[in-house]
């Protein structure tokens, strides 16, 4: 099953979402509704909707501030998108020419604070004390996660706890808040939003772990974005942590040339002969798996539905996606 065919069961509102997310975007400006349809053409896997929309709808009582949250968390993620982008320089997001590629360095910076500021906007009109505080505290814990990763770039003594907390505040920080809102708003007891906060967690982080072994090996016609940014920008993922935890002292130093200079053709075969060799990618695919079965556990204890039954779906197909 593909992604599309997983979300089936709230097709009807993520179109809601969809007719509403680029509406609340709009300016009375020209220049920016270009920014705002250029942005448009990077629609992705909406993850963090939809785990905010099933979320909801697993405890059977959706409101209508769902759709506005949904649409929240998607302009927040698609804000770090943008500014990711503009630090790792890269030219291509989901087939289509980056903001930084198409606009520059400034508009790009300055778009993606026009997305923050958007969120907050329609987040205020909600009236939600919680809501408020908890997206401002996620998006603090967003800022911290890449703030982290970029001070430990070319450090080697970056290991695999250190990797776990960043991916944790950068990527699984989101999902988090966004399965703790859906079932907050669809009136979850404290539990229950306990642990569908920690399913949100778990997922994110098998969903970076497998973004990071795609940035490796994944094909960029099939991926639609552009990839080696990580290694390229000093970036030590779980699979080259687990490389050189590997391999003994008197390689380790040889192996971070290797791995930095790995845009060379010569280098990247090596590189990758050398991550085959000790398992390193399986290793890394078996962490995500160990976190999506965590995560599972955390809701098993909701009835059975359709809804629960495409969480489960949609935690599968996170670690099994090649794009």
């Amino acid at each position: 099953m593909n992604n599309a065919e997983i979300l089936n069961p709230i097709k009807d509102l993520l179109d809601e979402f969809e007719s509403r997310f680029y509406k609340e975007l709009g300016s009375e400006h020209t220049g920016i509704n270009d920014l705002v349809a250029h942005v448009s053409k990077f629609k992705g896997k909406r993850l963090r909707p939809a785990l905010l929309l099933l979320s909801a709808k697993c405890f059977d009582n959706f409101q209508p501030q769902h759709i506005d949250l949904a649409i929240v968390v998607e302009m927040i993620h698609t804000a770090t998108l943008v500014h990711d982008d503009i630090i790792d320089e890269a030219t291509v997001r989901r087939f289509v020419p980056s903001m930084n590629s198409e606009w520059g360095r400034e508009i790009s910076i300055l778009f993606g604070d026009y997305l923050f500021s958007r969120g907050f906007t329609i987040l205020s009109a909600l009236d939600s004390q919680l809501a408020t505080m908890l997206m401002s505290q996620t998006v603090n814990i967003l800022c911290e996660g890449e703030l982290l990763q970029l001070q430990k770039r070319y450090n080697k003594d970056m290991n695999e706890r250190d990797y776990l907390q960043i991916i944790e505040k950068k990527t699984a920080s989101l999902c988090a808040s966004s399965c703790r809102l859906g079932a907050y708003f669809a009136g979850a007891n404290k539990d229950a939003m306990e642990s569908f906060t920690k399913f949100g967690l778990k997922l994110g982080a098998a969903f970076q772990i497998i973004d990071d072994c795609l940035d490796i090996v994944g094909d960029e016609d099939e991926v639609g974005k552009t990839l080696n940014t990580d290694i390229k920008k000093g970036k030590m993922t779980l699979p080259l942590i687990k490389l050189v935890d590997s391999l003994p002292q008197n390689r380790k130093e040889d192996t971070y040339k290797l791995i930095y200079n790995s845009q060379d053709c010569d280098d990247n075969t090596a590189m990758m002969e050398l991550l085959t060799e000790h398992d390193a990618l399986e290793y890394s695919y078996g962490v995500a798996r160990n976190m999506v079965n965590d995560a599972l556990s955390e809701i098993s204890f909701i009835p059975d539905s359709i809804y629960k039954e495409t969480l489960n779906n949609l935690a599968n197909y996170v670690i099994s996606r090649r794009k």
